[in-house]
Parts: structure tokens; C-alpha cells; sequence
């Protein structure tokens, strides 16, 4: 899978579970203060990443994300890391 084939495919799962139609979310946009997306939204998005690719994100880790590319950067370590 390429980079614009993942990111495109995370920034549906976030749009599918903040329920913000995907053409309007900015990758760059801070998610918490630009998306509405709160503790809850965000225990959920990291469990929907779980679940397609296996993830189990550190909270150490959970910490360092704003925006959807440092989420689309995380998985890609992470993934990265697993093959």
C-alpha cells in the first residue's frame, strides 16, 4: 500500500466515526479544536485504527497527536515497524 493509498484510507475511517463528510477534512487541520473531536471520538478512532491494522498506539504515543497527519504519521511508523 502506497502513502496516498493510507492516507486516504485513515482519513475515511476518521471521517466515518467524527461523522464530518471526508471532503471536508483537512489533513492539517488540529483535530481536537478544528474536527470537534473530544477524548471519547478519539478512544474511538484509535480503536477503529486498531482493529484495520492492528495497532495498539502507546498513550505515550497518543500524546504527541494534533492533527490527522501526525495520526497518518504514527501508522505509518507503526506499520512500518511491524513488517
Amino acid at each position: 500500500m502506497n502513502q496516498d493509498q493510507l492516507s486516504d484510507e485513515i482519513k475515511t475511517l476518521v471521517s466515518k466515526v467524527i461523522k464530518v463528510p471526508v471532503e471536508k477534512i483537512d489533513v492539517n487541520a488540529n483535530i481536537f479544536t478544528d474536527l470537534g473531536v473530544d477524548s471519547l471520538l478519539g478512544v474511538e478512532i484509535f480503536a477503529a485504527l486498531d482493529k484495520k491494522y492492528g495497532l495498539n498506539v502507546p498513550e505515550e504515543k497518543l500524546a504527541q497527536i494534533n492533527t490527522l497527519n501526525d495520526v497518518i504519521a504514527l501508522v505509518r511508523e507503526m506499520l512500518s515497524g511491524k513488517a
